[in-house]
Protein backbone atom coordinates (compact mmCIF):
# COMPACT_ATOMS: atom_id res chain seq x y z
CA UNK A 1 0.00 0.00 0.00
CA UNK A 2 1.39 3.39 -0.95
CA UNK A 3 2.02 6.29 1.40
CA UNK A 4 -1.29 8.03 0.72
CA UNK A 5 -3.32 4.86 1.15
CA UNK A 6 -1.98 3.91 4.55
CA UNK A 7 -4.26 5.91 6.82
CA UNK A 8 -6.23 8.69 5.21
CA UNK A 9 -8.17 6.59 2.75
CA UNK A 10 -11.24 8.80 2.25
CA UNK A 11 -9.28 12.05 2.34
CA UNK A 12 -6.97 10.64 -0.34
CA UNK A 13 -10.00 9.62 -2.40
CA UNK A 14 -11.44 13.15 -2.22
CA UNK A 15 -8.08 14.60 -3.24
CA UNK A 16 -7.94 12.12 -6.14
CA UNK A 17 -11.43 13.14 -7.29
CA UNK A 18 -10.53 16.82 -7.25
CA UNK A 19 -7.30 16.10 -9.15
CA UNK A 20 -9.40 14.25 -11.73
CA UNK A 21 -11.55 17.35 -12.17
CA UNK A 22 -14.57 16.12 -10.19
CA UNK A 23 -15.98 19.21 -8.50
CA UNK A 24 -18.92 17.54 -6.77
CA UNK A 25 -17.78 14.51 -4.86
CA UNK A 26 -21.15 13.77 -3.25
CA UNK A 27 -22.15 10.88 -5.56
CA UNK A 28 -18.67 9.40 -5.59
CA UNK A 29 -18.34 9.42 -1.80
CA UNK A 30 -21.90 8.21 -1.34
CA UNK A 31 -21.32 5.23 -3.63
CA UNK A 32 -17.95 4.45 -2.03
CA UNK A 33 -19.60 4.63 1.39
CA UNK A 34 -22.38 2.25 0.34
CA UNK A 35 -19.81 -0.18 -1.04
CA UNK A 36 -17.76 -0.09 2.16
CA UNK A 37 -20.89 -0.61 4.28
CA UNK A 38 -21.79 -3.56 2.04
CA UNK A 39 -18.36 -5.11 2.61
CA UNK A 40 -18.43 -4.41 6.34
CA UNK A 41 -21.79 -6.10 6.70
CA UNK A 42 -20.30 -9.26 5.16
CA UNK A 43 -16.92 -9.41 6.89
CA UNK A 44 -16.07 -12.79 8.37
CA UNK A 45 -14.05 -13.51 11.49
CA UNK A 46 -11.32 -15.00 9.29
CA UNK A 47 -11.06 -11.65 7.44
CA UNK A 48 -10.41 -9.82 10.68
CA UNK A 49 -7.89 -12.44 11.78
CA UNK A 50 -6.06 -12.12 8.45
CA UNK A 51 -5.97 -8.34 8.82
CA UNK A 52 -4.33 -8.36 12.26
CA UNK A 53 -2.28 -11.54 11.73
CA UNK A 54 1.14 -10.07 11.02
CA UNK A 55 0.97 -7.11 13.39
CA UNK A 56 3.18 -6.76 16.43
CA UNK A 57 1.44 -7.80 19.67
CA UNK A 58 1.20 -4.21 20.91
CA UNK A 59 -0.17 -2.93 17.60
CA UNK A 60 -2.62 -5.86 17.39
CA UNK A 61 -3.94 -4.98 20.85
CA UNK A 62 -4.39 -1.31 19.88
CA UNK A 63 -5.90 -2.23 16.51
CA UNK A 64 -8.49 -4.49 18.09
CA UNK A 65 -9.41 -1.70 20.51
CA UNK A 66 -9.84 0.89 17.76
CA UNK A 67 -11.70 -1.58 15.52
CA UNK A 68 -14.12 -2.35 18.36
CA UNK A 69 -14.90 1.38 18.57
CA UNK A 70 -15.32 1.59 14.79
CA UNK A 71 -17.60 -1.45 14.78
CA UNK A 72 -19.71 0.05 17.58
CA UNK A 73 -20.07 3.16 15.41
CA UNK A 74 -20.97 1.06 12.36
CA UNK A 75 -23.69 -0.73 14.27
CA UNK A 76 -25.10 2.28 16.13
CA UNK A 77 -24.84 4.97 13.48
CA UNK A 78 -24.85 3.08 10.17
CA UNK A 79 -27.22 0.28 11.18
CA UNK A 80 -24.79 -2.42 10.06
CA UNK A 81 -25.75 -5.66 11.73
CA UNK A 82 -23.03 -8.28 11.65
CA UNK A 83 -22.43 -10.56 14.63
CA UNK A 84 -18.73 -10.73 13.77
CA UNK A 85 -18.42 -7.05 14.64
CA UNK A 86 -19.37 -7.87 18.23
CA UNK A 87 -16.57 -10.41 18.57
CA UNK A 88 -13.49 -8.35 17.80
Amino acid sequence: MGKKGKVYFLASYIEYLFNEGIKSEEYYLGDASRFLRFLLSRVEHSDIEAFVKDMSPSYEKRLKKTLRKFCAFAQAELNINNDVLNRI
